[in-house]
């Protein structure tokens, strides 16, 4: 683990710093090359692809009749967990649920005018694929995280995409999630080509008209490269975490959870971000302490700002997947942070219960995208139609000036849509 130290005295610094803190996790062009070819073999190829992508990438030999989990292995999966696991699954399964249909929108209609009434109609789109990582961990928290809101939001068909372990299954926990959610279907694939494949369709993948879920670089890639053929949530790449932090606090949490999202990918972003220097100097202490008891890379990033509003404008900037605000007036603060994925207010609110149990998922923007993006709720997975109702009366109220505007812009024949029916 690398221990990074800035300073920033004016906003001209906040540039530089964030280009040497997201320098590690900036996609290589060779990157997109790389999951360009893989989408054009799940083309051509199908399963046969998936299959041979397996054994490449995954070690793990496969027949295209052993791509899907059965229904009997999720269900074993789930009766085989220790009790408290299960437990605290179906906790999460029930904070998440209550969570996701809080933040559905409803259908509307409002009338605007006499005889003419305006509104929303939500529909879910279907059916949607779902990618959780695998390889190093495994993410039963992500199959809860994106799968609840999902069917919440109404969705009848979802598809998981996990990559298998060596044994060539997917892992228990993460089968057992599955089975919480209820009907889905659960793939053995992982990478980009699992993206390719629920973007395009193969002789067993269904095509989804959207993807989401989190991933590495490769499969943030696919995600991107894919957008123009299937609706993706948001770019959830490598885990980010800001602190910022002042001397209310105990310096122990703080650190403990920059390591915590360490822990999770090498090119994880962690920062903390104080105008104490004495705070700092007390960070750089405990987490020179740990670097002899992890055995992760990746890079703790220490920065200095010499003013409360040079602090909160680099936070704005670097729109952290996670910020925790770990200060003595947190609530104050608030209001003026702008960009950020899930904001953690005090000392006992670590991200880790948010990776878990808290409610809203986990699938956060990363990257800086927050500035733009918003997390996965059960609101992404659905679309909205609008709908426009007018009565004979209400059209006559607006038709003059629907004509006068379509013959200010040249087009005759939509003022005729109106003159017909005046005719009549």
């Amino acid at each position: 683990m690398m221990i990074n130290t800035f300073e920033i005295t004016k906003q001209e610094d906040i540039s530089g710093t964030l280009s040497q803190i997201r320098r590690r996790s900036v996609v290589p062009h060779e990157t997109a090359a790389v999951v360009k070819d893989i989408i054009d073999a799940v083309t051509a190829g199908g399963d046969e692809a998936l299959v041979e992508m397996t054994q490449r990438f995954d070690g793990v030999s496969l027949a295209s009749t052993q791509l899907e989990v059965s229904k009997d292995d999720l269900l074993r999966a789930y009766e085989e967990l220790p009790g408290e696991i299960r437990n605290a699954l179906k906790k999460a399964e029930q904070r998440v649920k209550r969570f996701a249909v809080e933040s559905l929108s409803v259908d509307w209609e409002l009338e605007v005018s006499p005889g003419v009434s305006v509104g929303q109609l939500q529909r879910p789109l279907d059916p949607v694929g779902i990618y959780v990582p695998g390889g190093r961990f495994s993410y039963p928290s992500t199959v809860l995280m994106t799968g609840v809101p999902a069917r919440e939001a109404g969705v009848e068909n979802i598809v998981f995409c996990i990559p298998p372990e060596k044994s060539g299954q997917v892992n228990g926990a993460a089968l057992a999630a599955a089975q919480l959610v209820g009907e889905c279907r659960v793939f053995r694939v992982g990478g980009a080509q699992a993206v390719a494949a629920m973007a395009l369709g193969t002789e067993s993948i269904p095509k989804c008209q959207m993807i989401a879920g989190p991933g590495n670089i490769y499969v943030t890639t696919a995600k991107r490269l894919l957008s123009e053929v299937v609706a993706i949530d948001l770019e959830a790449g490598p885990s980010e975490v800001a602190v910022y932090v002042d001397g209310s606090v105990d310096i122990s949490y703080a650190t403990a959870d920059i390591l915590a999202q360490l822990e999770h990918d090498p090119l994880a972003v962690a920062v903390m971000v104080s105008e104490s220097k004495e705070v700092i100097e007390s960070a750089m202490g405990e987490l020179e302490g740990f670097k002899s008891d992890v055995d992760f890379e990746g890079a703790a990033n220490l920065v200095l700002c010499v003013s409360g509003e040079l602090a909160i404008q680099f936070i704005n900037r670097l729109a952290p997947e996670h910020l925790e605000l770990l200060v003595g007036d947190s609530r104050e603060v608030l209001p003026d942070i702008k960009s950020a994925g899930c904001v953690f207010i005090g000392p006992y609110s670590p991200v880790v219960l948010g990776d878990y149990i808290a409610g809203p998922s986990h699938v956060l923007p990363t990257g800086g995208s927050a500035i733009r993006l918003s997390g996965l709720s059960a609101q992404t997975f659905r679309r909205t139609m609008n709908v426009v109702s007018y009565t004979k009366d209400g059209f006559l109220g607006d038709s003059d000036e629907a004509r006068a505007l379509a013959r200010l812009e040249g087009l005759e024949i939509h003022a005729l849509s109106i003159d017909v029916r005046l005719r009549k």
